[in-house]
């Protein structure tokens, strides 16, 4: 009885075991054979609706967030932008983080994650691509949200 409780103890065990082997070495291939893979540059229009600029600078009521249009970011160089969301310091000086702004600590606990290539696509599509037009499609989404819950008639 105890040997074929053993026994099935050790099948048991035996695929458990084969994982915690090291694993074998790698062999290194050499540079020239291998390609690689290029990574895809980040889409600055994807960016802006995922990380929320979008959400927060046009999808919510002024009453509940006061941000600027997103067109402000077009008077801002690559470095300026890049400060503004690592750090929270706008082109002015003023540091929003200290202020109690919403951007300065979303800029610092957030945004300083972003790499330097999404940064750039940000400021990019930002930039190039978006026109108080294209704001005020978003704005007019608002119209279409339910109520907060604490929004008194």
């Amino acid at each position: 009885m105890t040997r074929s409780r053993l026994r099935a103890l050790a099948l048991c065990c035996t695929p458990w075991l084969a994982s915690c082997t090291p694993e074998p070495p790698v062999v290194p291939v050499a540079a020239a054979s291998v390609a690689t893979p290029v990574a895809a540059a980040p889409s600055g229009e994807h960016l802006v609706y995922i990380v929320g600029c979008v959400n927060c600078h046009h999808q919510t009521p002024k009453q509940i967030i006061n941000a600027p249009p997103l067109v402000l970011a077009k008077s801002y160089s690559p470095a300026e932008f890049t400060t503004l969301l690592r750090t929270g310091l706008a082109r002015d000086g003023r540091d929003l983080y200290a202020q109690g702004s919403l951007m300065g600590i979303v800029a610092r606990e957030q945004l300083s994650h972003l790499s330097d290539a999404e940064i750039g696509a940000i400021h990019a599509f930002l930039r190039n691509d978006w026109t108080a037009a294209r704001a005020a499609v978003e704005e007019a989404k608002i119209a279409t949200f339910p109520p907060p819950t604490f929004h008194k008639n």
